[in-house]
């Protein structure tokens, strides 16, 4: 889904961070040669289901550069500079809204709404109401896209947004927040998605790490394939979108302690 050192230790994809600017070279020439990107993609995107449309822009995708925050509010006076909307590289964030913005959007008329309002508090373009917080704002503000999913053995920790140090860094005034976040942990998913599916779909993926104040510190999508294990696919910090199996995934990464998964239902 921002420079919080922590997190750029641990997991510079987490939503909430700031990082340097980006080189002008680094950013794509317009919003008319982003858009043009886009209707290609799009117009390679089945006709109809929602999910299949998903599925097919998310992987459109796959092979494009990471780059740590690539998106801002296209505006100074409402925050970050940086363009709203960019389909030549992605971190883990802006790559899920982009593709299900891509998804919900019937034509390229339409992508740079349901992008802000995916983005968005209300769809109000201003970074105050960017949800920066992927488990405390990002996912209670998109409920009409996402439904969190519980599995048999799921945990519930309580954990502290460190809201108030963030949102200072711009002169706005909010308040720490704690939250119940209840998860698939780490182990039992490894677990679970090792085996091969009995089904194909994709649900939107959420890893929970240790870090204080900051829960969630990558996001992706799930991919399921029926007789194959389930693979992760997201923007990674190994350098571009890409897919790998999930367990696989976990396994080598022993900073995530837990799972959020969530149902895509427009």
């Amino acid at each position: 889904m921002i420079r919080l050192i922590p997190l750029l230790a641990l997991a510079a994809c987490h939503a909430g961070s700031n990082p340097p600017p980006l080189p002008a070279k680094a950013l794509e020439a317009s919003t008319d040669s982003t858009l043009a990107v886009a209707a290609r993609i799009m117009a390679s995107l089945p006709a109809g289901d929602p999910a299949a449309r998903l599925e097919a822009a998310s992987r459109a995708l796959i092979g494009r550069p990471y780059v740590l925050g690539t998106l801002g509010e296209g505006d100074s006076t409402k925050g970050d500079a940086k363009p709203r909307l960019r389909l030549d590289a992605f971190d883990c964030v802006t790559f899920i809204e982009t593709s299900l913005a891509m998804a919900v959007s019937e034509d390229t008329s339409s992508l740079l709404a349901h992008m802000d309002s995916i983005r968005y508090l209300g769809g109000t373009v201003q970074w105050r109401l960017r949800n920066h917080f992927f488990e405390g704002e990002w996912l209670p503000r998109n409920r009409r896209w996402a439904r969190p999913v519980v599995f048999p053995g799921d945990t519930t920790e309580t954990r502290t947004l460190a809201r108030q140090g963030f949102y200072a860094k711009r002169g706005a005034t909010v308040p720490d927040t704690t939250i119940p976040i209840r998860m698939i942990p780490s182990a039992k998913a490894i677990e679970r998605w090792s085996k091969a599916s009995d089904t194909t779909r994709i649900r939107g993926l959420a890893l929970v790490g240790k870090v204080e104040g900051f829960p969630v510190l990558h996001t992706g999508f799930l991919v399921e394939r029926k007789g194959e294990p389930a693979r992760i696919r997201h923007a990674s910090q190994r350098g571009a979108v890409r897919e790998e199996p999930l367990f696989l995934y976990l396994q080598d990464k022993k900073k995530f302690v837990g799972l959020l998964v969530w149902e895509w239902f427009p």
